[in-house]
């Protein structure tokens, strides 16, 4: 039995073993997920490369010989190409071009795959003719051969017994183009798993994928379109171009054998070609015979033309199939198989081409049993080996059983027989990471909750004491509430008291004050007067001077009369006695005059004095006046403040009485609190326990 070679390489650096790659794999063993990173075991891989592009951290990569083809090119080896269907599609029609620029590089010859097809369906079709077998499984596609092999071997003796397109061109190259016999032949692929059939029947020495040829392309600065398209160095093809697609087959053998769609399954895609092989090998197995005697299977859902070494993966459908519907339909039109008029003679002229490449017995295969190695390297668990897993993965019932396949698997019993077999391990399922932390987090969760009961306890312990301490509080504060309640009672009789005076001081204030002003008005009178004496004052000064001077003035008429009478003798006796008198009288004038002209000038003095006095005294009424005023404005200050004081004290009166209200509520709800708290110990404990 031949080796299975790697064709799938695996960057340990760049994998996170998320294992979106076993979720994609047909054949989930030869991935082992138990390391840092999913490993492959290629005894088990199928070759398909769904998991390169499932991988989204590119650390899967296809194997193919590109190096090793430029290398021997290089080298002179001679070297002629074949070209599968698929080249269309990747290439975007341009397929003639690529036969130049191969041949600008050092290709000797290129040749058609298609054309290959055509004699890989006359083969299916003598096989059945002269056969008839129950079942004929295709066999194009390697990675679904390798699968047979390795899981369903009971199915290989249903599988073609006639090669690939691609080993039918081969085995046409050797046969009957002698000028190549020496000549290795490159195989250009959209498949990565080419590489394991042509080390099985030997037809191919490199396998070189279009993935690996546009890179070559993008990377030297290579445009197809600059080459000229020349054709193929073997006859031209008609529907075998649609192998690439699904149902290729199936449409080219129809042209061989009219209505042998009735009689074909066309399956492909992962999984339900899978699913499909494997209810196929069950209804074998139970020896019933299958409804469809051709099984045309591809393993990815887009055919060929999308395979993992072709860079059509974003291609949509309709565009990916439109360049392999139109090369078909060019080829149809140059065999004029697309002419009723001409089909027949078409048919046949293109029957005749087929049949000179193509004879019985150089286009066989065979195949290999690759299940021993299944059976020795993956173990079927018991039922109860399968259950003790289950336990060990958190499955202890039905319900548990999920299916989710977040590990990659499609059932929880694969993901069992995975872990049985060491190539997954238990902390990848996702039921047994949630009942793990479930677990964890209940014994983390049951040792948090005796931490915080403990804390709790001792924490109402000290709480309690807080409460004591706060009863203790409580009933000192509320005799200082008692005690300050009866001081601002005190305090508010006070104030009505000290009230009250004010009031009385603001009455006699208000007195003093209309008294001052009256006061003031009367000595401004009084002033007035003193004036108006101090002006008569020197009236009568001025009267004593005109008294002194006519007391003079008579003193002198009285000497004067004197003499006179002494002149007259005893005749001015008379005259000289009432002279005399009057002499008298003049000097008593004056003296009086006198006298009271002291009297006015001390009168004038005092009522100077008296003024002077006066006003000194109106401006003290003045000061008195103001202060009066001022007495009155704090007086009416005072008393507002006393108001004010007045209405805070009954507000206090309000407040202390809210105070005892609320210093009887924290009584009621201490001595609440500490039953309670006592209860909640008592359930702590229990909790506990």
């Amino acid at each position: 039995m031949s080796q299975l070679k790697p064709v799938i390489f695996v960057d340990k650096d760049k994998c996170v073993n998320c294992h979106r790659c076993i979720a994609v794999c047909p054949s989930k063993f030869c991935n082992d997920g138990t390391g840092d990173y999913v490993q492959l075991n290629s005894e088990l891989c199928l070759g398909c490369g769904a998991c390169i592009e499932a991988c989204v951290h590119d650390a899967r990569h296809g194997i193919d010989d590109t190096e090793l083809f430029f290398s021997d090119l290089k080298n002179n080896q001679p070297m002629v190409a074949i070209v599968a269907p698929a080249v269309a599609a990747n290439f975007k029609g341009l397929d003639l071009q690529l036969n130049s620029w191969l041949k600008s590089i050092g290709v000797k010859a290129v040749f058609d795959v298609g054309f290959g097809a055509e004699l890989t369906t006359k083969s299916y079709v003598e096989h059945i003719k002269q056969n008839n077998p129950d079942l004929v499984i295709a066999q194009p596609c390697p990675a679904l051969v390798t699968y047979i092999e390795l899981y369903h071997p009971e199915l290989l003796p249903y599988l073609s017994p006639a090669d690939s397109p691609m080993a039918h061109t081969t085995a046409m190259v050797r046969n009957y183009f002698p000028g190549y016999k020496n000549c290795r032949v490159a195989v250009i692929s959209p498949c990565y798993a080419k590489r394991r059939e042509f080390d099985e029947n030997q037809k191919g020495d490199y396998v070189v994928t279009m993935r690996s040829l546009s890179n070559y392309f993008e990377q030297n600065g290579i445009d197809l379109k600059k080459y000229k398209a020349i054709p193929y160095d073997n006859p031209l093809a008609e529907r075998g171009v649609l192998y690439s697609t699904p149902g290729g087959l199936m449409r080219t053998a129809e042209r061989f054998v009219p209505g042998i769609h009735k009689k074909t399954r066309k399956i492909e895609g992962y999984p339900n070609v899978y699913e499909y092989i494997e209810n196929l090998s069950k209804l074998i197995k139970a020896g019933k015979k299958p409804d469809y005697q051709l099984i045309d299977c591809l393993n990815c859902e887009k055919g060929c033309n999308c395979g993992a070494g072709t860079i059509n993966q974003d291609l949509s459908l309709d565009e990916l199939e439109g360049y392999i519907e139109r090369r078909m339909e060019e080829r149809a039109k140059i065999w004029k198989t697309d002419n009723p008029k001409s089909q027949k003679a078409a048919q046949k002229k293109l029957d005749e081409t087929i049949n000179k490449f193509w004879k019985p017995g150089i286009y066989n295969r065979t195949y290999e049993n690759r299940n021993e190695y299944v059976i020795k390297n993956l173990r079927t668990p018991t039922d109860e080996q399968r259950r003790e897993i289950f336990i060990k993965m958190g499955k202890s019932s039905k319900k548990d059983i999920l299916n989710c396949q977040a590990c990659g698997y499609k059932t929880c019993y694969q993901m069992a027989d995975a872990i049985f077999n060491g190539v997954n391990k238990l902390e990848h399922c996702h039921h047994y990471v949630m009942h793990q932390m479930n677990e964890d987090f209940k014994k983390e969760l049951s040792h948090k909750i005796e931490l915080v009961i403990n804390k709790s306890i001792s924490c109402l312990d000290e709480s309690q004491q807080s409460v004591s301490t706060l009863v203790q509080v409580t009933d000192e504060m509320s005799k200082n509430v008692e005690t300050s309640s009866s001081a601002v009672e005190q305090l508010l009789g006070n104030i009505n008291s000290i009230n009250e005076i004010l009031n009385t001081n603001l009455k006699v204030v208000n007195n003093l004050e209309q008294a001052t002003t009256l006061g003031k008005s009367g000595l401004t009178e009084v002033y007035r007067l003193v004036n108006s004496i101090e002006e008569r004052s020197k009236d009568l000064l001025e009267m004593s001077k005109m008294i002194d001077k006519i007391a003079k003035q008579t003193d002198l008429l009285s000497m004067n009369a004197a003499i006179e009478a002494a002149h007259a003798g005893d005749a001015g006796k008379g005259f000289a006695v009432v002279a005399s008198e009057i002499r008298k009288l003049a000097e008593n004038s004056s003296k009086e005059t006198k006298s009271i002209d002291e009297v006015l000038k001390k009168m004038k003095s005092l009522i100077d004095t008296i003024s002077e006095k006066t006003g000194e005294v109106s401006k003290e009424f003045d000061t008195i006046v103001n202060l009066s005023a001022k007495v009155k404005d704090q007086e009416a200050l005072v008393h507002d403040a006393v108001q004010e004081q007045n209405n805070g004290s009954n507000q206090l009166l309000d407040t202390i009485s809210q105070m005892k209200d609320a210093q009887n509520a924290v009584s009621e709800a201490t001595a609440k609190l500490n039953t309670e708290t006592e209860e909640i110990k008592q359930q702590m404990t229990n909790l506990e326990v």
